[in-house]
Order: structure tokens, then sequence, then C-alpha cells
């Protein structure tokens, strides 16, 4: 395959309400679509849209490389597989955001051109994808109504923001979703490393009566979230104290952590979390691919990631609701909680005229 076409488009997408977590507010999301196109003629899409707070690098970054990009990719020629393909997008030393994006638009474009090419490459993948519920901060009364109306839709799998100023708070929270729901439901609590060294520990032992799935970064500090991980009756999750994949694997492969809460967009793209997928997996432990916000062509690479995974865990990819409007149609809709996703129609079809 040969690269002839490169081109990219600016976009953002409002938040029909500001999304907080206990470390910011977000409002809205920006980032580029790339679009690249083969010796044949035929076209595809990826997404580079950094997240502001976890991504290393800006948006203006972003667009400072990509117009860089634009001239020196034009004309590479590369062998279709996946290993191949790493390495040359490793040649151009690209921020995460970025990598994401083109290798999106390289792996569909392969997927285009050889219809074995996914099941090749990615395994065998999952029909039926869960998906977890994310809860932000609101008053008590919301959040339950908020989980009501997920239930009757079909979601059991709830993950729940925590890390107030008042611990207390989060722990009366969460007493009444159990109180209301019973064990109906599954639920998942995101601290965002707000709580310290000190205080983790009472603080999970409290909560251990609730028969939490598990916790995702109770605290920022790596050593005691190993620690907690042996000792702590809650299975640990982990998610931005990974900053690099050598992070992750170390985690797979040294510590007994459970849960790997991976954001492609924020650590390194598609091609190296399907590396963690298979460690993990060796590993007897389990990836939760979870979304960055992305828009619907970004979160459907994340689909296809969420479907190599061998586990039955619900992952993080209800976000389109949040948007006033998507840049398009969303090709992989949740209903009943659930994405149905068929190996067969990878990559799914854009109608970008917005843009």
């Amino acid at each position: 395959m040969t690269i002839r076409e490169f081109k990219y488009f600016p976009f953002s997408l409002n938040l029909k309400t500001p999304f907080q977590t206990s470390s910011q507010i977000i409002t809205e999301r920006n980032g580029f679509i790339i679009s690249i196109s083969d010796e044949l003629g035929s076209s595809a899409y990826g997404e580079c849209s950094p997240l502001p707070g976890f991504s290393y690098e800006s948006i203006n970054d972003v667009e400072r490389i990509l117009k860089g990009l634009r001239y020196q990719i034009i004309g590479f020629s590369l062998e279709e597989n996946l290993t191949a393909i790493s390495n040359l997008i490793s040649e151009f030393k690209l921020v995460p955001s970025i990598v994401f994006a083109l290798e999106q638009a390289i792996v569909s474009l392969c997927a285009k051109r050889n219809k074995n090419f996914i099941v090749e490459f990615f395994g065998d993948t999952n029909s039926i994808i869960e998906m977890n519920a994310v809860i932000g901060f609101d008053k008590t009364d919301n959040i339950l109504t908020r989980i009501e109306e997920k239930v009757k839709n079909g979601f059991c799998t709830f993950k729940l923001k925590v890390g107030r100023n008042n611990f207390e708070d989060d722990f009366n929270l969460i007493k009444s979703v159990r109180e209301k729901f019973g064990e109906s439901i599954k639920i998942r609590l995101d601290a965002n490393g707000k709580w310290n060294s000190e205080t983790v520990n009472a603080n999970l032992e409290k909560l251990s009566q609730f028969n939490v799935q598990y916790i995702e970064e109770p605290c920022g500090d790596l050593g005691t979230l190993n620690n907690l991980s042996v000792t702590a009756d809650i299975p640990i999750a982990i998610d931005e104290s990974i900053s690099s994949i050598e992070d992750a694997t170390k985690i797979i492969n040294n510590s007994k952590i459970e849960f790997i809460v991976l954001k492609p967009m924020v650590l390194n793209g598609i091609i190296s979390s399907l590396k963690l997928i298979k460690d993990a997996e060796r590993k007897e432990k389990n990836i939760v691919i979870s979304s960055s916000f992305e828009s619907a062509v970004g979160r459907s690479a994340l689909v296809l990631l969420a479907s190599a995974t061998n586990h039955s865990f619900a992952h993080g990819l209800d976000t389109s609701e949040y948007f006033e409007r998507d840049i398009c149609k969303d090709p992989y809709e949740v209903k009943e909680g659930k994405i149905k996703f068929d190996i067969e129609n990878y990559p799914p079809q854009f109608d970008l005229s917005r843009l």
C-alpha cells in the first residue's frame, strides 16, 4: 500500500452539560479528523483529539505537527500488517493522539483492501460489547434519577465519580445507590487519585460493604496502588497513573492490579493498546477500553479494541450522548446498554460532509 493523499480537518463538539470529575470540568472537545488515501483511490479516516488534563500534547501541538506531517507522509509505502504500520509511524516521532489517528486510518485502509485483515491481526472479536454508564458529580437525587433512567435503558454497570472534599458525601452516595437498586446493578468507582495515602485504606475499608466491582485510581501514588491491590477488599483499577506503554506493561507483568483502564487516544494509539490486551489476557488480567470523549469517528476504533478483549466486563464507551451534536451519525450506537459489533463491516462508513 502506498499513501497518496493526506488531509486533515478541525472539529469542535459542545457537551450538552459540563462533565465534572474530581480534577476538572469538560465542556467541549476539539480535535482533527485526518483522511488518507491509497494508490487505489480508497480513503479512510482517523481522529486525533488530545484530552485536556490527561494528554501531554495540546490541540495547538497537534495542529503544528499535522501541518508538517502532511508533506512528509505522502508517497510512503508499507506492507499491510501491524508491525509495518507501527514501524512506519514510529519514524515520525508523533504524539499519542496523532499516532491514534494515523493507525486508525491505515488499519481501516488495510481492512478495506483485505477483508480478513481484522480477523488476522485482532483475533476473535466479541459481537456484543457491554457498556458502563459514567455518572459524574451531582446531587444525590439527580444521580439516583440518572441511574434509574439508564437501568430502564438496559444498563447494569455504573461508574460513579467519587473524591469529594468530604468522604462522607461519597459514602452516603454509594449507600443510597445500593439502598435504592440493591445488587441489581454493578458499581464501579473512580476517584481520579483524589485520596491520599493516609486516608485511602480507611476509605476503601468503609466502602467494601457495597460490593464494588473495582475502584479506579483511589490515590495518585503508584506504589500505594500496588500495595492496595494486595491488601484491599475492593479490586484496584489503574488509569491515569499509566503514562506510557512501558508503565502499563509493568503493571500487567509485575503487579496484582486486576483492571487496567486504557484511554488509547491518550496513551499511544491502537496497535500498542492491542498488544496490551493480548499481554493482559496471558496474565489473566482485564483491559477496559475507555473513551476520551471522542467523536463517532475516533470512538469506532475504540469499539474495535473493546471487541478484541476476551472478557465480559463492561467498557467505558457510552459518551456520544453527551454531545449536543456529533460530527456524523454514530455507527455504533449504544442500545440497551450494549454495542453490537459486526467484524464483517469494519471499518464503518462516515458521512463527514458537515466538516
